[in-house]
């Protein structure tokens, strides 16, 4: 082990991770259930309709986990020329979105349990009607108008507000008129190999829940 030099001063200790404000560190030990009023899986929704889901994320670094229930808003999709998404693509790339359509839609999400709730953009696929995918892979960019953002701050009380949006790009031949929530239960458990929290994921991927 080295030793400082002199009136070197010694390496700072690298600060503690704290749980985000109503996280808990007691690792879960039941599934996520759609259970009482929650919407089904499977269940088709019409835009502007609400679904009340059970959510529950890790979050690896503070080995803890937020948990509750949202209430979903998914607004009609809109579509522009996918030439006005800004970010740094390569010439392919730019010629790709030239010749697409970019399809973006608001989505309002309530905290409907009361709790203190830390969350990432929660999973949404826009389809094909039917359940189709895209055949464009949009890696990065942005819309102007359309920000997908994790809860703010202030998403700690029963009736908070949480707007986000999806985007999505497609061919004209391919338009996109679904949109999919993708979390658990309804969906797989996105969660990385090596991440130590359960998955339960015997018990997911029971059917999204379908906007259109």
């Amino acid at each position: 082990m080295s030793t400082p030099a002199p009136g070197t001063p010694a390496p700072a200790p690298a600060p503690a991770l704290t749980p985000p404000r109503g996280a808990t560190t007691i690792p879960p030990t039941e599934p996520l259930r759609a259970t009482g009023k929650m919407t089904r899986p499977g269940t088709r929704l019409r835009f502007g309709q609400k679904a009340i889901v059970p959510v529950r994320e890790h979050h690896p670094l503070r080995k803890s986990y937020s948990e509750g229930v949202l209430g979903i808003v998914v607004k009609r999709i809109r579509r522009v020329p996918a030439s006005k998404i800004n970010g740094n693509f390569d010439a392919s790339s730019r010629a790709v979105l030239k010749r697409s359509t970019a399809y973006h839609a608001e989505i309002v999400i309530t905290n409907e349990s009361g709790n203190a709730m830390s969350l990432s953009m929660p999973r949404f696929e826009a389809r094909r009607s039917g359940g189709e995918t895209t055949p464009v892979n949009l890696v990065g960019g942005e819309l102007p108008g359309c920000e997908a953002s994790p809860s703010p701050d202030s998403f700690d009380h029963k009736g908070a507000r949480w707007t986000t949006c999806e985007l999505s790009v497609s061919t004209p031949s391919a338009p996109l008129r679904e949109i999919h929530y993708m979390g658990p239960p309804y969906g797989k458990n996105a969660q990385h190999p090596s991440d130590p929290a359960p998955s339960f994921e015997e018990h997911y991927d029971r059917g999204a829940i379908i906007w259109h």
